[in-house]
């Protein structure tokens, strides 16, 4: 497995994986124009096995709370015939290597999934009050000391819907 940053040729491929799931009755060209956004403040990560995509996500910088770097995971997509092989947990797994430092960061997702898929990798589900996008569940991956921080604070301090 090779991970890496998805090269511009791949978002079409990318955008088409993620339309399929968060189409949101948009055409695809305004779906990727919306996505597309995000890349002026994230990095697009994939991983590779024999020459092809078999998960991808974006991991966004947010401005720091309270003095914790803040991130965000977002279009974490695996294509069907590659679930359930430890691909997207491996990119999860790497992603989240690559920015975060113990009681110095957090890193925020919408869970469209069972929470419980992310908590198996430590995510917890942040408070009622943070819960703001229906079946979208706001979830946070950080130390004890930094979710003792953000838990006490206003939900309009955290990040909106990404």
């Amino acid at each position: 497995m090779i991970f890496r940053t998805v090269k511009k040729e791949e978002l079409d491929y990318i955008f088409k994986l993620g339309y399929k799931v968060w189409s949101k009755n948009r055409t695809f060209e305004k779906y990727c124009l919306d996505n597309g956004k995000e890349d002026e403040f994230g990095t697009r990560y994939a991983l590779e096995e024999n020459g092809e995509i078999v998960t991808s996500i974006i991991l966004l910088k947010f401005k720091p709370i309270e003095g914790i770097s803040a991130y965000g995971i977002g279009s974490f997509v695996t294509p069907e015939k590659f679930r359930g092989k430890g691909y997207g947990q491996a990119l999860l797994q790497k992603t989240i290597g690559t920015v975060y430092k113990e009681n110095q960061s957090v890193i925020f997702l919408h869970s469209d999934l069972e929470p419980s898929f992310y908590e198996k990798y430590g995510f917890k589900v942040l408070p009622d009050k943070f819960q703001k996008y229906g079946k979208s569940v706001y979830m946070a991956y950080c130390s004890k000391e930094v979710w003792n921080k953000i838990v006490v604070l206003d939900a309009n301090q955290l990040p909106k819907y990404f």
